[in-house]
C-alpha cells in the first residue's frame, strides 16, 4: 500500500498529469475504500482503527481533488512548487480585459436570456482553458504557464458562481 505522504496521483496509481482516466480513478477509489474503510477494522487495535480513518480521509480528499479538473490542475502546479491561489499580479492583460467585459455584461443584462447567453460564453471559455491546461501540463510540462491558466480557471469558476446565482434570483422572481 502507498504511504499517506504520497501524492494523490501515486495513491491512485495514476500518472502525474492533467488528463486522467476517470474510470481508472473511480475504480482505484472504490478499491482503496474497500481496503481501508474503518468498518473493516472494527475488531482491530486502536492504532489500526486510527490509521484506517486517516487513510479513508486521505483517499476521500485525494479523490475529490483529482476528480475536479480545476483542482487537479492546481494540485499539479503545487506539486511543481507553484501557487495558483497565491498572488495573481502576473495575469495576462487579455484576461483582465475579459474579466471587465464579463462583469459589465453581467451588470447590463436585462433578463435571463442575456444571462444565459453570457453563461454559454463563459462556459465555452472555461472549456478552452481546460484544453489549454492539458497542453500546458501534459505536453509542455510548464508549471508557470499552467499556473496562469489555473488562475484564469479560478476566476472563471468564481464568475460562474456569481452568474448562476444571478440567473437563479431572476428565475425565482418570475
Amino acid at each position: 500500500m502507498a504511504s499517506l505522504n504520497d501524492s494523490d496521483f501515486e495513491i491512485f496509481g495514476l500518472p502525474c498529469q492533467f488528463e486522467i482516466d476517470s474510470a481508472a480513478l473511480g475504480n482505484a477509489y472504490l478499491n482503496l475504500q474497500n481496503q481501508t474503510h474503518p468498518d473493516r477494522f472494527a475488531n482491530a487495535s486502536a492504532q489500526e482503527k486510527r490509521l484506517a480513518v486517516q487513510w479513508t480521509t486521505r483517499i476521500n480528499e485525494a479523490y475529490k481533488r483529482l476528480s475536479n479538473p480545476v483542482e487537479r490542475a492546481i494540485y499539479w502546479c503545487e506539486l511543481q512548487g507553484e501557487d495558483p491561489r497565491g498572488r495573481q499580479s502576473n495575469l495576462p492583460a487579455d484576461l483582465l480585459m475579459q474579466q471587465m467585459e464579463w462583469r459589465e455584461a453581467l451588470e447590463d443584462a436585462r433578463g435571463v436570456a442575456d444571462l444565459d447567453q453570457l453563461l454559454a460564453q463563459v462556459r465555452a471559455e472555461k472549456q478552452a482553458k481546460l484544453t489549454e491546461m492539458a497542453a500546458r501540463i501534459d505536453q509542455d510540462r510548464d508549471a508557470k504557464a499552467a499556473t496562469q491558466t489555473a488562475q484564469a480557471l479560478l476566476f472563471i469558476d468564481k464568475f460562474l458562481l456569481e452568474l448562476n446565482k444571478r440567473i437563479e434570483i431572476l428565475e425565482d422572481a418570475s
